[in-house]
């Protein structure tokens, strides 16, 4: 316990010294001072990439500490897609630029493909947002998708409008990630047969580019549509991202884990969670569906049975 209090303080003077630097820095790159290609370092010192990585901090810290309830989830959840999903759009200059959705999460692992495909080198941004992803979900049982994404946040968001409990509905993990990986296998031979990059036409990031095309506006309205009754229907079923993150949650050094010792097996976390990981968690399965580090499990335990351990 001891030694757990102090791996979250460090956590917490690290994050802020992080923070520190990185505005320093990156108020130098916002005033326009580097002209040069960009490279991994100016990748890192975009804005929307400092400030997910700070978001996912924020998110091991508060779950570490068992400090994520309802309403400050729903709080978080807002603030992430207005930080990552609305501000990009407003008139900030520079800033509003470094913050943009380019590469969005999809374009991140899907673009790479259809570079090689053309014969063409890889974009550094592509590789590096990428590998900020891969570190964060390997440190932190995918925290970038459960606290950093937008489409995530706003699924999310959707599912937790209160409709009969009936209606809400957990699809079988075999079902939807049998679909998630089909669609991906697709992908890899359509880009390398045809050069057709099939996850334009169902990407709902391309919604938040705010160009209000019609097949984007219709994607992302399915999305919030299915999210009302699917616990983020888009990230289990679609995703590449979601499917690249739950292989790397595999590896994660810190996870949703159960204390035997203090379950009772009231199934309580499996009713009033939504994710279909929860069950799984509990029966202690070696690989399990996609947890999202949203902390509704570790709060509604009555026994402190769950928690966000190493």
């Amino acid at each position: 316990m001891k030694y757990t209090s102090h791996y979250i303080s460090k956590i917490g003077k690290i994050s802020i010294y992080i923070l520190l630097f990185l505005c320093i820095t990156t108020a130098v790159w916002a005033s326009g001072g580097s002209r040069r290609s960009m490279g991994v370092f100016d990748v890192l010192l975009l804005p929307r990439v400092w400030i997910g990585a700070l978001f996912c901090l924020a998110g091991i810290w508060l779950l570490m500490k068992s400090w994520v309830q309802r309403n400050l989830r729903l709080v978080i959840l807002g603030v992430v897609f207005f930080t990552f999903g609305i501000l990009p759009a407003l008139p900030l200059g520079r800033f509003a630029w470094g913050m943009g959705m380019h590469p969005s999460p999809v374009c991140a692992i899907t673009k790479p493909f259809l570079f090689l495909s053309a014969d063409r080198g890889v974009p550094i941004i592509f590789l590096t947002v990428l590998a900020v992803i891969s570190v964060l979900s390997i440190i932190g049982n995918k925290i970038f998708c459960g606290w950093a994404c937008p489409i995530g946040a706003i699924q999310e968001l959707f599912n937790k409008i209160p409709l009969p409990e009936k209606l809400k509905v957990i699809l079988p993990f075999k079902v939807t990630n049998s679909i998630r990986i089909i669609i991906f296998i697709t992908f890899i031979t359509l880009v390398f047969t045809a050069g057709i990059g099939i996850y334009g036409y169902f990407n709902p990031f391309h919604f938040l580019h705010w160009r209000f095309e019609a097949m984007g506006i219709l994607v992302f309205l399915v999305t919030l549509t299915a999210s009302l009754f699917i616990f983020r229907p888009f990230c289990y079923t679609v995703c590449p991202i979601g499917l690249f993150t739950w292989v790397l949650e595999h590896f994660s050094l810190i996870k949703v884990k159960v204390n035997k010792h203090n379950c009772t097996d009231c199934n309580l976390c499996i009713k009033k969670s939504h994710c279909p990981a929860v069950q799984s968690i509990i029966d202690g399965g070696k690989s399990h569906p996609d947890c999202f580090a949203c902390g509704r499990c570790i709060e509604v335990c009555p026994h402190n049975a769950l928690g966000f351990v190493r």
